[in-house]
């Protein structure tokens, strides 16, 4: 580098103010603590900075709030930054404890930042950051960045600009923009549009804004909605069972449960032939009671084992409290209820009881052992007939679960809505039936379920079920195959949806699902679509999500770009300049500004890039008009 070059980015770099900070793992999240930048409480910050490097050694390590308290004592000489909307998060509590020295809370989305903003009840201010770690190869600077109304640069401005969010902002202009590119282009927080010619980069542009928010961007692409297949119905119904996954596995998770106690009882005929084998050798050794010897006749020669009591109930207690104890989202709302003394007092007596039953239970298994060792030394030397051990208890609850799974099977069979859910001007409806045929029963593994399906008919269930373990069908795939599950999409009238309509409801449940994203991108719906439809729901709706998030779209239709009233508009052009260099602009601006301009000083008329994008230039927009008044008269 020249020394020209190093003192203009030095002499640049002096207008830079920079306040020393570290970023602490405290209680399992992420905090930033900043300081002011004199030169005595640099010295003091770099001294409790290494205490903190002392405690936290490895990428596991973390502070508890002691610690932290101990070697920070004095919070308001600082600015505290917690992740809030970004992982690791401190904990809610820890935030409340500490709420007279933090303002702010570090977001990871523009998203975000507007919704804290807006949010009431929210008391702290937004910041959104680059996070940007510089490396020798970098080719793009991030655009992250939070405006604060400040004039000096220090800690007691920042802490005092920061309780306050209307000091708070995007870009320096405000919060209904913020920066996309790294040359300083920018996006309307809301709605956005974007037109320009084909071929002159608005799919690159597109493209270029989704790379940016990676996952988070949620990019419906030109002609993605439409269906592959002959009919559209297998893709349609295959992508809606998919996204309601969750909700059948739900309705089918009890049975699930019951399945799997179940799958592990004995059929009555094998609870009764044992029955049938002890009531024999009781019969056998009252008629051949004379050979009774020493041996036989000892107590212990025919002697049932010990009940061993199940230790379950009271380990889900003690995990329970244990959880109420260990909360820590919600220990305000459990200790308004239940002071932690009394939880921790509860917790102590069942580990007593815990310890008094285990001890039972070891002493029992014990005398169950030596029970079974002298029984099986006296047999040996006995020619008495042997009453073999049977639990009546357990084989009367064998018979009880059978009985009680034949009821919830049945139930389970019974057709039923599990589910029905609104998406506009459609519904989506789940229900469940009886399967029809052993097709019916079909599924991803091709196992033949025709014998099974014969016991499906019968009135025994756990029939049933032993045909279809005998099938070879995974045990985890039980519940599914009791009941059939439809999946069905209607439409205003409430009848199934027809194929174009399959591709409208596709079209607003992605858009539906663009709520758990930080922008939706959309590329030329209109090929998809007709403008009753765009203009009397898509809309609408697109309107309703640029309220919650940035909305971008490309369009030449002028349902979409005129009638939807964007916020901002983007518009592409290719450029061929002399000795056929192409050289690609974007420009931006408001809706309702006479201009859009790049970030480099070209412009062009806003009413001109409207008018040819949207409806091929003024002399066809005059030629539709004419045509349109004649038919109306």
């Amino acid at each position: 580098m020249s020394d020209d070059l190093k003192y203009s980015g030095s002499k640049k770099l002096t207008d830079v103010v920079v306040l020393p900070g570290i970023e602490i793992n405290l209680s399992g999240g992420h905090l930033l603590l900043i300081a002011n930048n004199s030169a005595i409480e640099i010295s003091d910050f770099a001294k409790k900075c290494n205490k903190v490097s002392e405690l936290i050694v490895n990428p596991t390590s973390e502070l508890t709030l002691p610690q932290f308290q101990t070697i920070f004592p004095s919070l308001s000489k600082y600015l505290l930054i917690p992740h809030y909307d970004k992982e690791p998060k401190i904990p809610k509590t820890l935030i409340d404890t500490l709420s007279s020295d933090i303002f702010a809370g570090k977001v990871t989305s523009v998203k975000k930042f507007l919704y804290m903003l807006k949010e009431r009840e929210e008391r702290l201010s937004p910041v959104l950051f680059s996070d940007f770690r510089p490396s020798e190869n970098y080719s793009h600077f991030p655009t992250k960045q939070t405006y604060l109304d400040i004039d000096d640069i220090n800690i007691n401005s920042l802490r005092g600009c920061l309780m306050d969010k209307s000091k708070v902002h995007l870009t320096q202009e405000g919060n209904d923009k913020f920066p996309i590119f790294d040359d300083g282009f920018l996006l309307s927080t809301g709605l956005n549009i974007v037109l320009g010619k084909r071929s002159s980069g608005k799919s690159y542009t597109l493209t270029k804004i989704a790379e940016i928010f990676g996952e988070k961007a949620k990019y419906i692409k030109q002609f993605e909605l439409l269906n592959t297949d002959s009919d559209g119905s297998n893709q349609f119904n295959d992508e809606t069972r998919m996204a309601k996954e969750s909700i059948v596995n739900n309705f089918f998770k009890d049975f699930a449960d019951v399945l799997q106690d179940i799958v592990q009882v004995p059929s009555k005929e094998k609870d009764e032939d044992e029955i049938t084998k002890y009531i024999k050798a009781l019969k056998q050794c009252a008629e051949e009671q004379a050979t009774n010897d020493v041996y036989s006749r000892t107590h212990l020669y025919n002697e049932t084992t010990c009940y061993i009591p199940s230790h379950n109930i009271i380990t889900d207690l003690i995990d329970s409290v244990l959880k109420l104890i260990e909360s820590q989202n919600y220990q305000s709302i459990i200790t308004r209820y239940v002071e932690l003394l009394q939880l921790q007092s509860l917790l102590r007596d069942l580990i007593t009881e815990y310890r008094v039953l285990q001890k039972q239970i070891l002493i029992k298994r014990n005398v169950n052992k030596i029970i079974q060792t002298i029984k099986e030394a006296l047999q040996l030397k006995s020619a008495a007939p042997i009453i073999p051990n049977i639990d009546f208890y357990k084989i009367a609850l064998n018979k009880r679960k059978r009985q009680q799974f034949e009821i919830i099977a049945k139930a389970i069979k019974q057709p039923k809505v599990i589910h029905v859910e609104k998406v506009r001007n459609f519904t989506i409806k789940i229900s469940t039936r009886p399967f029809r045929n052993a097709t019916d029963m079909k599924f991803g593994k091709q196992v033949s379920l025709v014998d099974a399906f014969q016991k499906y008919e019968s009135d025994s269930a756990f029939s049933y079920l032993t045909a279809l373990k005998s099938s070879g069908v995974e045990s985890t795939m039980y519940q599914k195959l009791f009941a059939k599950v439809d999946y069905e999409i209607l439409n205003s009238s409430g009848f199934p949806v027809s194929g174009g309509e399959r591709s409208e409801f596709n079209f607003m449940q992605k858009i539906k699902d663009s709520q758990l994203c930080d922008i939706l991108i959309i590329d030329e719906p209109e090929s998809s679509f007709d403008n009753i439809f765009l203009n009397e729901e898509i809309n609408g709706f697109l309107k309703e999500m640029s309220l919650q998030m940035p909305v971008v779209i490309s369009t030449h239709n002028s349902t979409i770009g005129g009638s939807i009233k964007p916020n901002y508009i983007l518009y592409t052009e290719k450029k061929i300049n002399g000795n056929d260099d192409i050289e690609f602009r974007l420009y931006g601006g408001n809706a309702t500004a006479l201009t859009l301009k790049t970030t480099n000083g070209h412009e062009i008329q806003n009413y001109l890039v409207t008018l040819n994008s949207l409806e091929a230039g003024h002399n066809a927009y005059l030629e539709r008009r004419t045509i349109y008044e004649t038919l109306n008269h």
